[in-house]
């Protein structure tokens, strides 16, 4: 910053020839801040009627506050702006700060140079030179000039011209930088009444400019013959525009708006979406969003296809004081083949609806609500790519204080399986109470309490209904030695009743059968599980060994099938199960008798990268049991070894290997690999299962499932990655599953996806899904556009998008 001439120096300029009378000191700075201060403020001749007052007596020195030079040789004069005039609001004060500030009488010009800023309220101006002419009452500023406006965007420029209330304005050459870092560059721009910034042959683009060639253009932007920015209305609207990328015209429109940076919501069409289906033909769907209110807000969609008719969908969402609501709708009339109706001439009204909701009663309850509909199996594949087999509704309230959780549920079933005859249950209701005691409240140990009550309806002849009342009391304490042993001891007693009608021992999950019965089931059980951990630091990992023992004593149930079964109609031995009191996935089977189960935790921990773990693990039981099915791996008195291996050497790797092998024959009965290897420029995704489901482990044909996926993804930039992925079964069925394929560049202001997918699944009314190719673009403050699915005969035969 230039200094502030000295006093002589100060005195000559203002006795100059320029200037027809000399001025002292005092004099000039009071004159000429006070002028420009009256330029500031838009102190303009009065009117006619202010005319006919009583001159103002001449300003004294205490007009305005002393003016003068601070600290650091600056100008700097604040003034309060005049009274208000008839009917109208005071303007805020005006501060004005220059290197200097001269006057020149003859002319009427006011001129602030070096580094001058002029403001009033939220609005500011800097410029090189700012230059006020009283007869015109026009500032102009020039050099480096900067406009702050109120929202908080810049207009950057060489020239400006300003009304002398700075809400009017003509800029030059002008660039502006909005809130987002958003940026509009235009030949010449307006700014009417403080609202409207108007730029004309603009370009608008919220994308960065290249470091090393700002020259080059922007990823996309976009080119008008108008471009208006509105407040007040808080938008930006475009004339003639086009949308460009990397500097070439794409797209064009005769008119197009967005809301402005400051917007987080508001009402307004969005942008359509493109589809193509082999079924539906080609689509077109129109979005319309209303912003009700600051809490709700819903969207419109309108569109058809080209096979079928008209389709009518929408959302709505609503924010409570103490919770939130979503719905969402859809309906149309077609003739798609809908499964297990009437076949492809069947022209009916079919949609769907989702209703979500979740409320606060008090601190301690709240209830909710996920219900889910659709009026047959093929239509929310068809219309909307979701390919749920069965869709749950759930009602509930529950309530959660301290360690103690209640909940009443209420579930309704709609199974989407094309052709399953089976019927799906209505469970209303199933309500739990779960409650834990402080640690050391009973005997050193702490007390559990779990409950629950299940009424279980199959309307007509789909099964039987079924009624249970359950409570299971515990206590679990843990015990430290002096040796290092750590021995949990925990014991806990079911007592169950059942009713049910239209039962079938035979068949206690279905069946038809016509007896009713009522069952009554007393269970205690005990276990205790020991474990001595082992450790070893070292200088730069530490590493664990961790033998683990357990005991569990319980009388010996056969699981009579004269009990319903609802919960436990399957178990899957693994590890994570293996030292559970109950294998079984709920109470209806339990796991009984007297048994001794065994296994050894290894770690391995660096303190800056690296670990690994391994489980090993297998039980024993006491006596022979039909409780489980063959090949379940607990079949035998026996059972099969589990474990797990978890391997991160470091940030390159991570494996995650799950196993069970026969403890006869040593075969695998279960493999599972999840797996992640390589660097962002190049990285390997898999995973592979393998499961031998056959009851007797020596016969030849065996029931065995087994397949793998594999994904490959490339971040071979900062802003363009590959990803390459397939899915494959070998058993039963070998053959492919899917295919697909995402080339995606994305930066601070553009998403672009290339996407090729084929589904070799075929519907058992004999569909084929197909191939697909579509493009997806998403622009920052402009909106998503996704191309139609575009059918990939090249790939195999043409099937279904969305």
């Amino acid at each position: 910053m230039s200094q502030l001439p000295s006093r002589h120096a100060r005195r000559a300029r203002a006795t100059s020839p320029k200037m027809h009378r000399p001025l002292d000191r005092r004099s000039l700075v009071l004159r000429s801040g006070i002028v420009a201060l009256m330029a500031a403020c838009g102190i303009v001749l009065a009117d006619l009627a202010d005319a006919q007052q009583p001159p103002p007596p001449t300003p004294q020195a205490n007009a305005a506050p002393p003016a003068g030079p601070d600290q650091g040789g600056r100008l700097e004069v604040v003034a309060p702006s005049p009274g208000p005039a008839q009917g109208k609001p005071q303007d805020p004060p005006v501060l004005l700060g220059a290197d200097t500030v001269t006057f020149d009488e003859a002319n009427s010009l006011v001129t602030a140079s070096g580094n001058v800023e002029l403001s009033q309220g939220a609005r500011t101006v800097h410029a090189d030179t700012i230059t006020y002419n009283q007869q015109t009452k026009v500032v102009i500023a020039s050099g480096n000039v900067r406009l702050v406006e109120p929202s908080g965007d810049i207009l950057f420029s060489n020239y400006a011209e300003l009304t002398d209330d700075m809400r009017d304005a003509f800029v030059e050459n002008v660039r502006v930088l909005m809130t987002d870092n958003s940026r509009m560059a235009g030949t010449e721009g307006e700014r009417r009444g403080g609202r409207l910034i108007r730029l004309n042959r603009a370009v608008y683009s919220p994308c960065e400019l290249c470091q090393t060639d700002p020259t080059r253009a922007p990823v996309w932007q976009i080119r008008a013959a108008r471009v208006v920015q509105d407040n007040e209305d808080h938008e930006v609207r475009y004339r003639d525009a086009f949308m460009e990328m990397f500097g070439v015209p794409f797209f064009y429109t005769p008119y197009l708006s967005h809301p402005d940076p400051t917007v987080d919501r508001r009402s307004g069409f969005l942008t359509p979406s493109f589809r193509n289906n082999s079924n539906l033909g080609f689509g077109v769907i129109s979005h319309y969003y209303w912003d009700i209110a600051p809490d709700q807000d819903a969207t419109f969609d309108v569109g058809g296809y080209s096979n079928q008719g008209v389709f009518l969908g929408g959302q709505y969402r609503k924010r409570f004081e103490n919770g939130r609501l979503q719905l969402d709708v859809s309906g149309t009339q077609g003739e798609i083949p809908n499964g297990t109706l009437r076949g492809a001439d069947d022209r009916r009204w079919r949609g769907h609806a989702f209703a979500t909701g979740l409320f606060d009663i008090d601190e301690t309850w709240r209830w909710g609500f996920n219900l889910k509909r659709a009026s047959d199996e093929l239509y929310l594949r068809r219309y909307f790519n979701i390919r749920d087999e069965v869709l749950t509704s759930r009602a509930f309230v529950e309530g959660f204080n301290g360690r103690n959780y209640a909940a009443v549920n209420a579930y309704g079933f709609q199974d989407l399986r094309w052709g399953n005859p089976v019927q799906e249950p209505y469970v209303l209701p199933e309500a739990r109470y779960n409650a834990l005691g402080e640690p050391g409240s009973l005997m050193g140990g702490r007390w559990s309490l779990d409950s629950s009550l299940l009424a279980i309806a199959r309307p007509g002849s789909g099964g039987p209904d079924t009624q249970r009342m359950a409570v299971q009391p515990g206590w679990q304490r843990d015990i430290y030695s002096n040796l290092g042993f750590v021995t949990t001891v925990e014991g806990s007693v079911l007592l169950a009743g059942y009713t049910a009608q239209r039962f079938d021992p035979n068949d206690p999950a279905g069946g038809t059968g016509n007896d009713s019965v009522q069952r009554l089931r007393f269970f205690p059980q005990a276990t205790t599980t020991v474990r001595y951990p082992f450790v070893r630091y070292g200088e730069n990992n530490f590493q664990t060994i961790e033998p683990i023992g357990q005991v569990s004593v319980s009388p010996k149930v056969d699981n009579d099938p004269a009990f319903p079964n609802e919960d436990s109609l399957d178990v899957e031995f693994d590890e994570v199960n293996l030292l559970m009191p109950n294998r079984f996935t709920g109470i209806d089977r339990l796991d009984g008798g007297l048994r001794a189960t065994y296994g050894l935790r290894t770690t391995f921990q660096g303190y800056k990268t690296g670990s690994a773990s391994l489980f090993v693990g297998q039980s024993f039981r006491a006596d022979d049991t039909e409780n489980f099915r063959g090949g379940s791996g607990l079949d035998k008195k026996s059972s099969d070894y589990v474990g797990r291996l978890d391997l991160r050497p470091a940030d390159w790797l991570d494996l995650n290997y799950g196993f069970r092998i026969d403890h006869d024959t040593l075969k695998p009965r279960r493999h599972s690999v999840n797996a992640a290897a390589g660097v962002p420029l190049l990285r390997l995704y898999s995973t592979y299962t393998y499961v031998d489901q056959t009851e007797n482990p020596y016969v030849v044909e065996r029931n065995e499932v087994e397949q793998a996926s594999l994904t490959l993804a490339s971040q071979f930039s900062q802003h363009w990655s590959l990803s390459l992925s397939h899915s494959q079964a070998f058993r039963p069925d070998a053959g492919p599953r899917s295919s697909a394929g995402v080339l995606r560049y994305q930066d601070e202001c553009l998403i672009f996806e290339t996407i090729a997918q084929r589904d070799y699944t075929t519907i058992q009314n004999g569909e084929q899904e197909g191939n697909t190719i579509f493009f997806r673009f998403v622009f920052k403050n402009v909106g998503e556009f996704r191309t139609p699915g575009i059918s990939a005969g090249f790939l195999g035969p043409s099937g279904a998008s969305n």
